[in-house]
């Protein structure tokens, strides 16, 4: 069974918000949700708080349970905790996918998105992200300039060498 989303995808989005998740997205939110028994419905966390984004970034539910975790361990307080605890409490919604992999986007994802008739579902491993036919273009134009920038000074530079980077160490400088 899939485990990661992967793969984009043109859907219809009818007038109430209406959509159908792709058949290889089902397969994927089913099995990364450790909850949902046979005949469950699959849990879909929809966050559409960040303004930065052009998309609403869609979560399963083992992702949102580790999310979820790493929150809940964060100092009360903080700023990181109180900004993670409104993008993705406050402006984020689970939403019930039925039987056929259809849902209804919450009304706040369709103001943000403005679609128009199709929205554009992009895979990202353990989550994906829904936005408009734009947007998705706009979104490979990044693509490229991105690939553009890390591959210069590099003859035959290979996208999945960034796979290997490793962190640059953190130094104390009181050493």
């Amino acid at each position: 069974m899939d485990a990661r989303f992967t793969g984009t995808s043109t859907v219809k989005v009818d007038g109430k918000g209406r959509v159908s998740l792709p058949a290889k997205f089902r397969r994927a939110l089913q099995s990364a949700d450790a909850a949902c028994g046979p005949g469950d419905a699959p849990r879909l966390y929809i966050a559409y708080g960040n303004p930065a984004y052009d998309y609403v970034e869609c979560l399963s539910g083992d992702a949102y349970d580790n999310l979820d975790a790493k929150i809940q361990a964060m100092p009360e307080g903080e700023a990181e905790r109180e900004v993670l605890e409104i993008l993705f409490y406050s402006l984020c919604d689970e939403i019930v996918v039925d039987d056929a992999g259809r849902f209804v986007l919450p009304g706040p994802a369709r103001e943000k998105l403005a679609l128009d008739g199709e929205a554009v579902f992009q895979g990202k491993g353990t989550k994906f992200h829904i936005l408009k036919p734009a947007d998705s273009e706009a979104s490979k134009d990044k693509l490229a300039a991105m690939l553009d920038k890390l591959g210069k000074g590099k003859e035959f530079f290979n996208p999945v060498s960034l796979a290997n980077a490793k962190p640059a160490p953190v130094r104390d400088d009181a050493e």
